[in-house]
């Protein structure tokens, strides 16, 4: 463990930095292939599915625009639930993300019947989640890694307690370190059935965060690792003055092609309404981003509707929505010029034939597809 300790401020950044220019690589010389099919497949039908169980959190990080939400406070019942599962599957089916725009899905009373009863499809392939951890005792750490999650990526400060309460500014830092420690280790007990990363939001350096002493037991079972400094305005919520020092705003210009985003799949909000964008930006840009209703129309329909297909167009001919305008988490579709995209588009087409298609474990932090 002191040498892991000791290397990983030197390991952690630089597979960063080579995880980004193997796609960088990957996406230049896919530009032999069109890209064109590829869009078409995933314009057709959700190959993802995002539920935001609940817009609810108990934390209140610094860098969230949770704490600017206008939206009522609400959970997923159970009709919306099977609403939009449902169509989802009778199009195919594939991965499900539980990540809501803000807020914490453990706050949802029935987390743990939920994942079991998605799981229970055989047309449901990963589920993922991002937790801040706090609540993980609540619904108990085996049923949890037993639920039939495939990856967990907890968000933490780190494990000091006077920066977790500076930046998650919540009082329950000794629960949340406790609760990783056993997921982590109880993980191990069981194989290692889901793929546990912690993500890292400091304003600390990455030796420090690396030193602290209650993170020492967690770092020993071996967990992936992700950190940054950097963070997004939410639209513009989010200003320079309310971060420590060491954290800077991201800066994105927006491009001319359509955001990635609007092709990897929509998120349904607990009143069923179905977004064409999961990222923090959304959280409020129901005038904006709302491509229908799950509770009223197929969801199949929807995503593939004018509404949704006029908000990409919007990025080459205009107008472009505020939301999307002033969005600093904009990404070209570089992902579907890579192997990984057009893989995507031909597991979407085969299960849109009826195929039932299971990927491999994904690897890192917000693994989803």
């Amino acid at each position: 463990m002191p040498r892991l300790q000791a290397l990983a401020p030197n390991f952690i950044l630089p597979r960063k930095l080579a995880g980004f220019l193997f796609r960088k690589l990957g996406a230049l010389s896919g530009r032999l292939w069109p890209l064109e099919p590829t869009l078409e497949a995933m314009a057709a039908r959700p190959y993802e599915l995002h539920l935001e169980l609940t817009n609810a959190c108990n934390a209140n990080c610094i860098f969230c625009p949770y704490q600017f939400q206008q939206r009522r406070l609400e959970s997923m019942s159970w009709v919306v639930l099977r609403k939009a599962v449902d169509d989802f599957i009778q199009s195919g089916g594939g991965s499900v993300g539980l990540t809501p725009i803000v807020g914490e899905a453990l706050v949802h009373d029935d987390f743990t019947a939920i994942v079991r009863w998605l799981r229970s499809h055989q047309a449901i392939d990963r589920i993922w989640l991002t937790t801040n951890a706090i609540l993980l005792n609540k619904h108990g750490i085996d049923a949890v890694l037993r639920s039939g999650l495939t990856s967990i990526t907890v968000s933490t400060a780190g494990f000091d307690e006077a920066s977790y309460r500076r930046i998650y500014r919540s009082s329950a830092y000794r629960r949340m370190q406790q609760n990783v420690l056993d997921l982590v280790q109880q993980n191990r007990r069981l194989g290692r059935p889901v793929e546990i990363t912690i993500a890292i939001r400091t304003d600390r350096s990455l030796a420090e965060v690396m030193r602290d002493v209650d993170f020492q037991p967690i770092l020993a079972e071996g967990p992936a690792l992700d950190f940054t400094w950097s963070f997004t305005t939410a639209g513009g919520r989010i200003k320079r003055e309310m971060l420590l020092p060491s954290m800077r705003l991201r800066t994105v210009a927006v491009g001319k092609e359509p955001c990635v985003q609007l092709f990897n799949g929509p998120i349904v909000l607990p009143d069923g309404t179905v977004m064409a964008c999961a990222c923090v930006a959304a959280m409020d840009a129901v005038a904006d981003l709302a491509i229908g209703n799950v509770m009223n129309e197929d969801l199949v329909a929807v995503f593939s509707g004018q509404p949704m297909t006029r908000i990409r167009e919007g990025f080459k001919d205009g107008p472009l929505n505020p939301t999307c305008a002033a969005c600093d988490m904009y990404g070209n579709l570089d992902l579907y010029r890579t192997r990984e995209g057009r893989e995507r588009a031909r597991v979407s087409r085969a299960r849109s034939r009826g195929e039932v298609v299971k990927r491999g474990r994904p690897k890192g932090a917000f693994a989803g597809g």
